[in-house]
């Protein structure tokens, strides 16, 4: 039986510890890239930090938080922007706001024609696009 995971989770490599690039920037940066990871993922800015949310982010972490951001930005991890920074690897573990829409578009149509097919075969339904596209065809 395959496990369901709980809720909304963003995705970390078990080697991220280990990466170069991490190690280099220091392990308050490493907290850092976790957390803004999850702030990400949680407010769907596929993968976006706005400047203002830095201390929230960072809260309770002893240095400055954009000392921690520079660290990153310095090692590649991250990307400046006019409104703050962007992380690098966000879309490549995650999918995006679009296509996470569009994924869901696909299967609110698949479960439709499911039901189209399962339902309404015998009895066409006026609010089904499935039965109305049937009828205009005839």
């Amino acid at each position: 039986m395959a496990r369901r995971i709980p809720g909304e989770f963003v995705p970390s490599d078990v080697n991220l510890a280990n990466d170069p690039a991490i190690m280099r920037a220091g392990p308050m940066a490493e907290l850092l890239f976790r957390r803004a990871n999850e702030y990400a993922k949680r407010n769907d800015r596929d993968g976006t930090i706005h400047a203002v949310e830095i201390g929230v982010i960072a809260f309770g972490m002893p240095g400055k938080a954009t000392t921690h951001a520079a660290a990153l930005v310095r090692e590649g991890l991250w990307e400046t922007r006019e409104s703050g920074w962007y992380i690098r690897s966000f879309l490549k573990w995650n999918l995006s706001q679009e296509e996470q829409s569009d994924d869901r578009e696909r299967k609110r149509a698949a479960a439709q024609l499911t039901n189209h097919k399962r339902y309404h075969a015998e009895k066409p339904q006026a609010d089904c696009p499935h039965c109305i596209e049937s009828e205009a065809s005839l």
